[in-house]
C-alpha cells in the first residue's frame, strides 16, 4: 500500500481560509527546532516564521511586521502575559512540557481580539491525560523540568501539572570565589490545569501559571520580577448550533527592586493586576455562516511605583498613587462561504477604555507647571474614550 498521511488540517489550510497571517504550532514542531542548552522555546521558535523577527539577541521580545514588541497581545488560557521574558530574555516563560498549541495572528486579527496593534499570541496549555496517568521530565544544562497528568476520574476528568526551575545558584554556592557564593541568579515557572465534564454539555476548566525570576548580588543588589494568571473557564453547549464559552480571569506581573547595603536599604515596586470577565458565544446559522458574538470587561489596576525602606535606612519612602481603569468591549463577527471559491469573514468591534477615579488628578501646562487637582471618587468616571473597529479578509481561490 501508498503512504496514507492524516493531518487535523488541509494542507492548504493557511491559504484557502479567508483568515489572513495565521500560523499554527504544536508542540511536535517546536521539538523538531534545535534549543539553546537544551530548552525548547516558543517565542524563539516563532522568529523563525515570516514576518516575525526577533528585538535582538538575549531578548524573548519580538517584532511582527513591524510593530513594536508591546504591540503584541500574549494570551495564556485567555490570560494576559505582560512579561513574557525569563533570565533578562534569555529565555521565554513558557515551559513547552504544559502547552498544546500555539496560534499567532499575524495581521487581519479576528474581531473577538483586541487592545494591540500588531499581532496576538494564542497560547493554551495541555488539558491533561484522560486515560492514565503519566510523568515526562528531563535535565538540562541550565534547568529540570517534571511534568505529571493522568485523569482524576477516567475519561471523565484529568489534570496536568508541570514545574521547571534552574539551578546556577546551587553552582554559585560551589563556587571557590567568595563574591559568587552569596549571589542569586535562577527563575522557576509552575503550570497546572484541570477540567472536568459536569454532564453532556458542560465542561469545566481551571488552569493557572506562577513564575518569578531572582537575581542579585551577595548583600548589595537584588531584584526579582514575575508573572501569575489564573483562568476559570465553563463551556456550555445549548444545542448542536449554539456553544458558549464563559470565562473569568485574573492576570498580576510584578517587579521589585532592591539596595541592600547597611544604612541605605530600600525596596522599588510596581505592578499591574487585572480582572477579567468575558463571554464567547458560536452560532452555526447554516452550513455557509458562522457566527461569533460576544463581550469582555477588564478591570486594571496600575501601581507605577512605590519605596519602602526600614526606619534604619537613610531612604524616605514614597509611593505613587495607583491608577485604576476599565476596559470593555463587545464584538460579532461572522465567517461567510459565498462559494467553493470565495470565502468572507467580517465583523466590529467596539471597544473603550474608561478612567476611574479614587484619586486625585492633575493638569499641566507646556512648561510642566500645575494649572489644576480635582479628586475623583473611587469608582467614578474620570474619562471615556470610544473606539469602532471593522474587520474584514476574504480569500479567492483561482483553481
Amino acid at each position: 500500500l501508498n503512504e496514507v498521511v492524516i493531518t487535523s488540517v488541509r494542507r492548504n489550510e493557511n491559504l484557502i481560509k479567508a483568515q489572513m497571517g495565521v500560523e499554527k504550532l504544536n508542540i511536535k514542531d517546536i521539538q523538531n527546532v534545535p534549543v539553546l542548552f537544551g530548552e525548547k522555546d516558543i517565542l524563539k521558535t516563532l522568529q523563525l516564521l515570516p514576518g516575525i523577527k526577533s528585538a535582538g539577541e538575549g531578548n524573548s521580545g519580538f517584532y511582527v511586521r513591524g510593530g513594536a514588541t508591546d504591540q503584541n497581545l500574549i494570551l495564556l488560557d485567555e490570560a494576559p502575559v505582560y512579561n513574557a521574558s525569563h533570565l533578562l530574555g534569555f529565555f521565554s516563560t513558557f515551559n513547552s512540557d504544559a502547552i498544546k498549541d500555539v496560534t499567532v495572528y499575524k495581521g487581519g486579527m479576528p474581531a473577538q481580539y483586541g487592545g494591540r496593534l500588531s499581532s496576538v499570541l494564542d497560547i493554551r496549555m495541555n488539558d491533561g491525560n484522560k486515560k492514565e496517568t503519566t510523568f515526562e521530565g528531563g535535565i538540562g544544562l541550565i534547568s529540570s523540568r517534571l511534568k505529571i497528568e493522568g485523569p482524576f476520574v477516567k475519561d471523565k476528568s484529568s489534570f496536568m501539572i508541570s514545574g521547571r526551575r534552574t539551578y546556577a545558584d546551587a553552582f554559585l554556592a560551589l563556587s571557590p570565589d567568595t563574591s559568587l557564593r552569596g549571589n542569586t541568579l535562577y527563575f522557576y515557572d509552575f503550570n497546572a490545569k484541570a477540567n472536568y465534564q459536569l454532564d453532556e454539555k458542560n465542561t469545566l476548566y481551571l488552569s493557572g501559571y506562577f513564575g518569578r525570576d531572582k537575581l542579585g548580588l551577595s548583600n548589595t543588589f537584588g531584584f526579582n520580577w514575575g508573572n501569575a494568571t489564573g483562568t476559570l473557564r465553563l463551556n456550555h453547549l445549548f444545542s448542536n448550533r449554539l456553544f458558549s464559552n464563559t470565562s473569568l480571569i485574573i492576570s498580576k506581573y510584578d517587579y521589585q527592586i532592591e539596595n541592600l547595603l547597611s544604612g541605605s536599604e530600600f525596596k522599588v515596586s510596581s505592578s499591574i493586576k487585572d480582572f477579567n470577565l468575558k463571554q464567547d458565544f458560536s452560532f452555526a446559522l447554516a452550513n455557509t455562516h458562522e457566527l461569533k458574538f460576544g463581550f469582555e470587561g477588564i478591570h486594571h489596576t496600575i501601581s507605577p511605583g512605590q519605596i519602602s525602606s526600614p526606619i534604619t535606612s537613610s531612604v524616605n519612602e514614597l509611593k505613587i498613587e495607583s491608577r485604576k481603569g476599565l476596559e470593555l468591549a463587545a464584538y460579532i463577527s461572522d465567517s461567510y462561504n459565498l462559494s467553493d471559491q470565495i470565502k468572507l469573514v467580517y465583523g466590529l468591534r467596539l471597544s473603550s477604555f474608561s478612567v476611574l477615579g479614587g484619586s486625585n488628578y492633575k493638569t499641566y501646562n507646556i512648561d510642566g507647571e500645575e494649572l489644576s487637582s480635582v479628586f475623583y471618587k473611587k469608582g467614578e468616571f474620570v474619562k471615556t474614550y470610544v473606539n469602532l473597529e471593522p474587520r474584514i479578509s476574504a480569500s479567492f481561490q483561482l483553481d
